[in-house]
């Protein structure tokens, strides 16, 4: 199975994105968020209901929930606040980085062995997803489902491994912008391992999508 692919144009992406996002959602399921730049461009587009949905985060760095890092904060002000999400599975950025992820892999047990029903991830231009960087010890094959990380930007962070991610029977991959089509490239045509390219975690997955602007997939 190879990734699936949709653009849509650059002016109205967040518009259709939301539109699909939307479609796709199991209404009393479950929902992984992410975190940059092009899912905040989204968020405040999607007309959801989650008040019945349970909402877990893909990564998170270690700070304070109102810190203007965290993007608990940033999925707070754009979505969880007015949609009725009450059921949310924060990543604890204010606690020992070692002690949160055992938490956090604690929390995850239960919906793993179920499946998350949607998972919102973004990209970035060195094809890393969540907080799982080109070469990161994460990537490595591991039962925990979430652990701590050393970010290129100096911070700690938090961030579900390979083992979680896999959880997911539905996977939306957001990528926005010229600077990324060459990763976007690279994930969707190439055949690079996930230690090297960890987009590529989810290259057999039989429902991956990246949706993209037409910025995002022009070398496709």
């Amino acid at each position: 199975m190879t990734f699936l692919s949709r653009v849509f144009p650059t002016d109205s992406y967040a518009a259709d994105a939301a539109h699909l996002i939307a479609s796709k959602l199991n209404r009393e399921g479950s929902l992984v968020v992410t975190g940059g730049g092009t899912a905040a461009a989204v968020y405040p587009a999607l007309d959801v209901d989650l008040s019945r949905v349970q909402v877990f985060f893909s990564d998170e760095r270690c700070v304070p929930p109102d810190d203007p890092a965290s993007n608990f904060r940033m999925v707070e002000q754009l979505l969880l606040g007015r949609t009725g999400a009450t059921d949310v599975h924060r990543m604890r950025g204010e606690d020992s980085p070692v002690e949160a992820a055992q938490a956090y892999h604690d929390a995850l047990v239960p919906v793993v062995k179920r499946g998350f029903d949607q998972m919102l991830l973004g990209m970035g231009d060195d094809n890393h997803i969540a907080a799982l960087w080109p070469n990161s010890a994460a990537l490595m094959k591991s039962d925990a489902l979430c652990l701590p990380v050393d970010r290129p930007d100096g911070l700690k962070g938090l961030t579900m491994t390979p083992s979680a991610l896999a959880a997911a029977r539905s996977v939306l991959l957001l990528v926005t912008g010229g600077s990324k089509a060459e990763a976007v490239a690279r994930a969707i045509t190439g055949d690079e391992d996930a230690l090297r390219c960890p987009a590529r975690l989810f290259a057999d997955h039989p429902d991956a999508t990246f949706i993209l602007d037409e910025a995002a997939a022009a070398r496709l």
